[in-house]
């Protein structure tokens, strides 16, 4: 059976959302919560667009392609169940297929034109050489995760 870990980083990320959005980050916290009890969620954390064929999607997620091209079997999580969720936060996780786990290594808000001035610097729009690219580039070197070539 799979298991959801979340990295101590991630937990940073939720940990300065609640401090700027407590109920952001509330339902987030909220939200991993539930995918770590539900072994039915967890197993549709390997499935790519599976939100257009589920009756109940409650997330989508898929392949960040330029990770993947790279080696990294890294993915990004929308919460579908969370409307504003769904608008601002992406959670960026990445899968041991040799153990069959999960490891959140990311929550970060989506950058968007909308996104405060003040927040511009920790928002995320997939960028190769954005800080939170390489942090979870190097969190997953340091779990050693396999990098495919």
């Amino acid at each position: 059976m799979p298991t959801l870990w979340l990295q101590e980083s991630a937990v940073g990320d939720l940990d300065e959302i609640t401090g700027y959005c407590q109920q952001d980050g509330d339902d987030l916290w909220a939200f991993v919560h539930h995918l770590q009890e539900s072994p039915d969620l967890l197993d549709r954390l390997c499935k790519w667009h599976y939100q257009h064929v589920e009756k109940d999607p409650q997330f989508d997620c898929k392949a960040i392609t330029f990770l993947q091209e790279t080696g990294y079997n890294i993915y990004r999580l929308v919460a579908l169940t969370l409307e504003w969720g769904r608008r601002n936060y992406r959670i960026l996780y990445a899968y041991d297929s040799e153990y069959d786990d999960f490891y959140i290594l990311a929550v970060v808000r989506r950058l968007t034109e909308n996104t405060p001035e003040e927040l511009r610097r920790s928002a995320y729009n997939y960028e190769p050489d954005h800080h939170i690219t390489r942090r979870i580039c190097d969190e997953y070197e340091f779990m050693g995760l396999v990098i495919r070539h």
